[in-house]
């Protein structure tokens, strides 16, 4: 207002509307589907925009790894590249860099406010196993293991939740 005292806040355009309902649904919680959401991509590097439109068709609860993506791209020497380009995305839940993991069903890193957790907390609303599939806790929210010994898990686990086989649990 500063700046420009005579500026007005209007409303957004429905299609702008709808995607800023959608992502507001999601981080709620609400499984939501965004890759339908148009993206201005002029600025954006070639191999960024084709890295992009692979991660884009990734589903909702689904996986795919650096080395996958670069492999989709015709280069699997470009993993590195792939994790770069990753980190530099301009558009964060639309372009589901969440959805990419490093190899063997790590988690990998995640550049987002909150990281890892995030990542996460993310992949824990559209339901997304990571590794191998729980064979008993198999709807069980995702989350980080603590690091330290026993004591510590049992500590965090009065105060936020259960630890179930070396698992926190949230209790809510």
């Amino acid at each position: 207002m500063g700046r420009y005292p005579d500026a007005a806040e209007i409303p957004a355009p429905p299609d702008v509307q709808g995607a800023i309902d959608d992502i507001v649904a999601l981080l709620r919680g609400e499984k939501r589907d965004l890759s339908a959401i148009p993206l201005d991509m002029e600025r954006v590097p070639t191999f960024q925009r084709l890295v992009y439109a692979v991660a884009r068709t990734i589903p909702a609860g689904a996986t795919l790894s650096y080395g996958d993506i670069a492999a989709r791209l015709g280069d699997p020497a470009a993993t590195r590249d792939v994790g770069e380009a990753m980190g530099q995305n301009p558009f964060p839940l639309i372009v589901p860099c969440h959805r990419v993991l490093a190899s063997g069903g790590k988690v990998g890193g995640f550049s987002a406010a909150g990281g890892v957790t995030t990542k996460l907390r993310l992949l824990g609303i559209e339901g997304a196993q990571i590794g191998e599939r729980p064979t008993l806790f198999e709807d069980l929210p995702l989350s980080i293991r603590p690091k330290g010994g026993q004591v510590r898990r049992q500590r965090l686990g009065e105060r936020f939740g259960k630890v179930v086989r070396g698992m926190l649990l949230p209790l809510c």
